[in-house]
């Protein structure tokens, strides 16, 4: 899932709100988004540096990654790359409303009815696919920017392309292979990104199970809705979690690296993970993923609620 995936909790969260509601939640959404990024993105850093098959063999775990980069590159390089994802927030916040939505639409007889376990997957699978288009070349930049160390930026690393930033990444990428480069690792993204099948999934049946009896989902304290959305946020990574590691393999590859040393998609470049490193290189970086889960989540909701209270006050009661 994008950076940005906490707020696919605030948008299953909401119950067919009016035109009126949908903009407040978008606003709140998306700023609950911008939090939540803004406290997760040094650990998809370290996830992404160890998933790296340059960079990996520098760091001894999770925690070293973590350090190494802090002492090396100070705080800023925790943060490489999250200028791509940052724009993206609102664009996918908006298109999670929409396409959610529609799914759920398309599946229920009537609109007042609690959707079943079933429909939820299945809007949230196709969320994700969707949801593939526009995160697929933001994930792309994303990843080569923070696969720059120092060691690279000073021509001594493993990558010989330095990126002053995203808008840069996209010009240099589309110059050596036009835009099919800029959507390289897309099936692999696709993948990857049916984990909000798994995400809603386990969203609600963790809502569900937080839900005191005659209650509803929709009045959950946000505490509630921060443990439902942490838990529901690993379930939904460790579902795909091998796809994402095979994502950053085929994306951090340059086009100006000979064709015959590319990997020719998401199969072979399994095959060759698998023969290479083992069945542990599927999991690298996985401990930086579950560790984002909860504050990435605690941040979300809470900017979401208190932005909600701002613009709708008659709702404090519900949102409490």
């Amino acid at each position: 899932m994008l950076d940005c995936d906490e707020s696919a909790a605030l948008v299953h969260a909401q119950e067919g709100p009016s035109v009126g509601d949908w903009t407040s939640n978008f606003i709140a959404g998306t700023l609950g988004g911008v939090a939540g990024l803004c406290v997760g993105h040094p650990w998809d850093t370290v996830k992404v540096r160890l998933q790296s098959k340059e960079l990996s063999s520098k760091y001894s775990g999770t925690w070293n990654c973590f350090s190494t980069i802090l002492k090396q590159e100070k705080v800023k390089g925790l943060y490489k790359g999250m200028a791509s994802p940052m724009v993206g927030v609102a664009l996918v916040n908006a298109l999670l409303f929409g396409v959610y939505g529609f799914f759920m639409d398309i599946q229920m007889a009537n609109p007042t009815d609690d959707p079943t376990l079933l429909q939820i997957f299945l809007a949230g699978t196709g969320s994700g696919v969707v949801n593939s288009f526009i995160s697929c070349p933001m994930e792309l930049s994303k990843i080569r920017l923070q696969n720059q160390d120092q060691g690279s930026m000073s021509g001594g690393g493993t990558n010989k392309t330095f990126y002053k930033g995203p808008m840069d990444c996209f010009k240099q990428t589309y110059r050596q292979g036009g835009l099919r480069a800029c959507y390289r690792g897309l099936w692999s993204t696709i993948l990857r990104e049916t984990s909000y099948g798994p995400y809603f999934l386990s969203y609600e049946i963790f809502c569900r199970a937080l839900t005191p009896e005659g209650q509803r989902t929709q009045d959950l304290s946000s505490s509630r809705l921060v443990v439902a959305g942490g838990f529901a946020g690993i379930a939904g990574w460790l579902s795909t979690y091998p796809t994402d590691v095979i994502k950053t393999r085929i994306q951090s590859q340059h086009d100006s690296i000979p064709k015959a040393q590319q990997y020719k998609g998401v199969w072979d470049c399994a095959r060759q993970l698998y023969k290479e490193e083992g069945m542990r290189v599927f999991f690298k970086g996985v401990n930086a993923t579950v560790i984002r889960a909860f504050p990435c989540n605690a941040a979300t909701f809470l900017v979401y609620s208190l932005a909600m209270r701002a613009m709708m006050p008659a709702s404090n009661e519900a949102l409490a």
